[in-house]
């Protein structure tokens, strides 16, 4: 039997750490790859995948969970939850209150994304909320009283175009053109 790696619920809280310096190398982008199409397969069909054993596949998974690389969860899309606002806000904060204002933003259930940035914004958040009123409260209640915030400049978003959790694609076609192939290491 095959135990699932799929996690139901919401994501888990932002982690703020990076996992190393290092970056993966082929057959781990692989298997990240393989896992962004379908997290639910089984380590032994990954493994056939990537030409290694069943085992090794499965170390390499756990090693990339705990080095923080991936996170196998369910994403909902948010209308089907009942969320039908989303919003992307820009934060112009007081730069000595830029680290615990970005922890605030970060334990806010009502956002997906917190962002330190460079250019006209400190701090991007985006969050998605039942309503416009939702969203008014948060932002006259929740951000308006946030010490240290100078002004918000708030984007509603009217249709989503794409959105994708699938990050690296580029990296793991560059690598497979460059003929990069795969060996059996562990």
């Amino acid at each position: 039997m095959v135990k699932s790696r799929v996690a139901t619920g919401v994501l888990a809280p932002p982690v703020a750490k990076r996992w190393s310096s290092n970056r993966l190398d082929e057959i781990d982008l692989a298997l990240v790859r393989e896992l962004q199409s379908d997290a639910r397969q089984s380590n032994v069909a990954l493994a056939r995948k990537v030409k290694l054993t069943e085992g090794a596949v499965r170390r390499r998974i756990d090693n990339l969970l705990a080095r923080g690389a991936v996170r196998i969860v369910a994403v909902a899309d948010p209308e089907t939850l009942g969320l039908q606002t989303h919003a992307v806000i820009g934060l112009r904060v007081d730069i000595d209150r830029i680290e615990p204002l970005s922890d605030e933003l970060a334990n806010m259930r009502e956002l997906s994304y917190v962002y330190q940035t460079a250019g006209q914004f400190d701090l991007i958040v985006v969050g998605f909320f039942a309503s416009t009123e939702q969203l008014r409260i948060f932002l006259t209640q929740r951000l308006g009283r946030l010490q240290g915030v100078k002004g918000t400049d708030t984007y509603v978003v009217l249709r989503t175009m794409k959105r994708s959790l699938r990050w690296g694609e580029v990296a793991t076609e560059e690598a497979q053109a460059s003929g990069a192939a795969f060996s059996k290491q562990a």
